[in-house]
């Protein structure tokens, strides 16, 4: 018998011992369902195996083979035959963000964000056409609000205005992509009243030619000049209780029993409330992080938005854990550089294309320490936005100067996204610290190409770190950012390390299959101080598990990100079946 099989009998052996004294002191009621024949991957500290699971109230109540835990069911008991299917923890998504109708999904390929109408606009002749039409359905003078993906636009392709104003000449037109640029047509630069006598805005700057002349993309906080005169770009839903509802009950197809909403204001989270009361037990459990924005994005004067922040802080009345296990209050969410699909991350060596430019600081080392000094003393989670390595670095030192002068045992504060390898240095003061990773190993694929704008050599190669951050003794944890969702894919990209052209990038920087399904379950639910209530297939804790249609640990991995999603189970009932959905749809 080798040393993994007798962990996981032994594994097995203590949860039937635990069952059968519960049984026998009457503790233990009837299961109302029982999951048997099953390849239970338990992510337990031993990692075990196991054959069926038992629930009962919404909770897992027994974990072993199949006659043990079937024993304990009666008459009433629902029983679920696997046939040897894998199952696994629910999967938790840790960055997710509440928006419309679109979601980004994989289906053998990036599914784009953007609207339907200029979706498949990947050249300047597909878009001057898609343009052209939504131009001939839309009054004279009325605003076009697009959108580009990223992947298929990167900046070396952005039209500019002119290319634009051939296609919409009549209608002041902006062009999302992403959300950290804008471009624009002349008509809505003059709208916007922008010139080439326009200063670029700290935090933000306009592309130009030669000349000085706006050449239409708006980046970071220039973005400013704009919104005011522009329809709102990501609008608010008429009825953002069934949107979000909709948006949500879509994750589950993809195995999420459990998400962390990356930035919402208060006045969402009220709205969340109403949400999760009135349909809480079909959704995915949530932690929403309150986004606040002192810097740039939001102020010309950071002082001022260190004020509004701290004043809406102590405004609230409470801070991270409140709520239950169906929606609570996480972190405090700030961002401190651009974004990557610009590219625009605070980085510490000037970028590779673009000599002497080194990115954006949206919020100040001194604005960040503020604002997260007072976070901390009020007992909130700071969880930052921070993609380039001086961003984190910055995070980093800030976060060691609070710990120090406020001593708080198991804060647990995190950084977001990580996407340029930090040094050595701060890795080691992570693992030290206590500064937790929620990173999104997917964007090496979906996001890599514009890493190579600012990235080169080793620093391009080690782009998304994975490997590194769990050998610093740092804790981590997987999401999406929504590009895209679906666990499968962020595993399948922490194991494989395909980029966006399909070569493998730093593949020192891998992790097994075994610590990725950790990372995108237990992982996460350390991150939001959850690891007791789920994660982990052991009894005692929430009935939230997902059955595959493979078996992930022998499985290829390359082919990890195709494995179908057969059953989503939260609190034990079922909220995903893709054998319902496929009757369904015919």
């Amino acid at each position: 018998m080798t040393g993994t099989n007798w962990l996981q009998r032994r594994a097995v052996f203590l949860t039937l011992v635990t069952l059968a004294c519960r049984s026998a002191s009457g503790q233990s009621p009837t299961p109302d369902a029982v999951y048997y024949n099953g390849h239970v991957v338990t992510v337990d500290k031993n990692f075990s195996i196991a054959e069926a699971i038992a629930v009962t109230d919404g909770r897992i109540s027994a974990v072993g083979t199949n006659d043990e835990v079937r024993r304990a069911a009666g008459p009433d008991t629902r029983q679920v035959d696997l046939h040897g299917k894998t199952v696994l923890p629910g999967f938790y998504d840790n960055h997710v963000h509440l928006g419309g109708e679109i979601l980004q999904e994989w289906h053998g390929g990036l599914i784009s964000g953007v609207p339907e109408w200029i979706r498949g606009a990947a050249t300047m002749e597909k878009l001057t056409a898609a343009l052209r039409k939504k131009a001939a359905e839309t009054p004279a003078g009325e605003w076009i609000v697009g959108g580009l993906t990223r992947e298929e636009w990167p900046n070396q392709r952005l039209p500019t205005r002119y290319d634009l104003d051939k296609a919409v000449p009549d209608h002041p037109l902006v062009l999302t992509r992403g959300p950290h640029t804008l471009v624009l047509n002349s008509m809505a630069l003059r709208k916007a009243g922008i010139t080439k006598a326009t200063k670029d805005p700290p935090g933000g700057w306009l592309v130009r030619d030669k000349n000085g002349e706006p050449l239409g993309p708006v980046l970071e906080a220039a973005r400013r000049l704009v919104e005011p005169v522009m329809p709102e770009r990501r609008p608010r839903p008429a009825d953002p209780v069934e949107t979000w509802r909709r948006q949500l009950r879509r994750l589950e197809a993809l195995g999420i029993t459990s998400v962390n909403v990356a930035g919402v204001r208060p006045s969402d989270f009220r709205v969340l409330q109403d949400l999760y009361a009135r349909y809480g037990d079909e959704l995915p459990r949530m932690t929403a992080q309150l986004r606040l924005s002192p810097g740039f994005d939001t102020y010309n004067d950071p002082k001022e938005g260190v004020k509004a922040a701290i004043r809406e802080m102590e405004s609230l009345g409470f801070h991270t854990g409140f709520g239950n296990d169906r929606l609570k209050v996480g972190a405090i969410k700030m961002s401190i550089d651009g974004g990557l699909s610009a590219p625009v991350m605070w980085t510490s060596q000037p970028y590779a294309t673009r000599p002497g430019f080194s990115g954006v600081v949206r919020i100040p080392a001194e604005t960040f320490y503020q604002v997260a000094r007072r976070a901390h003393e009020l007992g909130w989670q700071v969880g930052t936005h921070a993609i380039g390595d001086a961003a984190t670095t910055m995070v980093v030192e800030q976060l060691e100067r609070i710990l120090k002068e406020e001593p708080r045992p198991d804060a647990r504060h995190y950084i977001h996204h990580i996407a340029v390898k930090p040094s050595d240095e701060i890795l080691t003061k992570m693992g030290k610290l206590g500064i937790l990773a929620a990173v999104q190993p997917a964007w090496t694929t979906n996001l890599g190409a514009y890493a190579a704008e600012a990235l080169a050599g080793e620093r391009l190669e080690t782009q998304n770190p994975g490997r590194s951050l769990l050998d610093h003794g740092i804790k981590v944890s997987y999401g999406s950012d929504g590009l895209p969702y679906g666990p499968l894919v962020h595993i399948w990209d922490a194991v494989t390390r395909r980029g966006w052209d399909g070569k493998v990038y730093g593949p020192q920087e891998a992790v097994t299959v075994q610590e990725a399904i950790y990372n995108q379950t237990m992982g996460s639910a350390y991150l939001t101080f959850d690891e007791k209530v789920k994660g982990s297939i052991e009894p005692g804790k929430l009935a939230d598990f997902v059955v595959l249609g493979e078996d992930i640990l022998t499985v290829d991995p390359m082919k990890i990100r195709d494995i179908p999603v057969e059953l989503t189970i939260i609190g034990g009932r079922e909220v995903y079946s893709a054998a319902d959905s496929a009757r369904t749809a015919n």
